[in-house]
């Protein structure tokens, strides 16, 4: 789950939702970022089209598909469990299921979930076996499947895993930060921009910033013309989680839709 704290309420995002937004975003990119023109066909194996890697970007959240289902209270913070709280046992579990499912829609997509997975921070400094094993297990994953997509070349194979994590960044952009906020109250991870787009920023990376509380500017912008993406969220009111709990109190809440254009 994706939270955002206001005053009344905890916004909850579920990763899923924050996810076919980031694959929204992906289909409306450049065409020339994608860089198809260096990929050659692999024989016997669905084809690397923009399509498997907007897919992969689409799905790469899948494995919390069933756990974002209610959300957990987390007793120290006195909020829902974040994605970033979550304990980490059981956030690999999800991570190696929801690549499992997803190397079953198309092998190139779960090739770049499983790298971008396995270089998270918490998951390469970890010296706890499951982590490990986890890391290992994905290396596995990743070279068995580049193997079989021997006519993508490592440049662009890494570029297409790089299309994944902005979009990926957009994404939780608009999910952490409230609608209209200014640059100085941002959260941390994106004042000095997306990390991780150094190759959407001509050497630096991707700038976005709140225009109004329906419009976000992009930096050099990625998109080919304006961006108009859908983010499902929850407005769970914090008296009701007083009274009745988190579950209760989530299942209670409607959904709610905003829509968010990029510029």
């Amino acid at each position: 789950m994706i939270v955002r704290e206001t005053k009344e309420a905890f916004v909850l995002v579920q990763q899923h939702d924050h996810a076919r937004f980031s694959g929204e975003a992906a289909a409306k990119f450049q065409d020339r970022l994608f860089m198809m023109e260096r990929v050659e066909e692999s024989p016997n194996m669905p084809a690397v089209t923009k399509e498997a890697i907007i897919l992969g970007v689409t799905e790469h959240d899948r494995g919390w598909i069933r756990p974002d289902d209610t959300p957990v209270w987390d007793d120290h913070l006195h909020a829902p469990y974040s994605f970033n709280e979550y304990p980490l046992l059981p956030k690999i579990a999800f991570y190696q299921m929801g690549v499992d499912e997803l190397e079953e829609k198309h092998p190139y997509s779960a090739l770049l979930s499983s790298m971008y997975y396995s270089v998270f921070e918490d998951l390469q400094k970890s010296e706890r076996e499951e982590c490990l094993a986890f890391v290992h297990h994905e290396e596995q994953r990743q070279q068995r499947i580049a193997l079989l997509y021997s006519g993508v070349q490592q440049e662009t194979l890494l570029l297409h895993r790089q299309i994944l994590q902005t979009c990926d960044g957009l994404s939780l952009y608009v999910c952490l930060n409230a609608p209209g906020i200014s640059k100085e109250e941002e959260h941390p991870w994106f004042k000095d921009g997306v990390p991780g787009s150094e190759p959407f920023g001509g050497g630096g990376l991707l700038q976005l910033s709140w225009i109004d509380e329906h419009t976000v500017k992009a930096e050099p912008s990625p998109f080919d013309g304006e961006f108009v993406g859908t983010l499902r969220e929850k407005v769970v009111p914090k008296a009701r989680i007083r009274e009745v709990g988190i579950a209760q109190a989530y299942e209670e809440t409607d959904w709610t839709e905003r829509e968010i254009k990029f510029v």
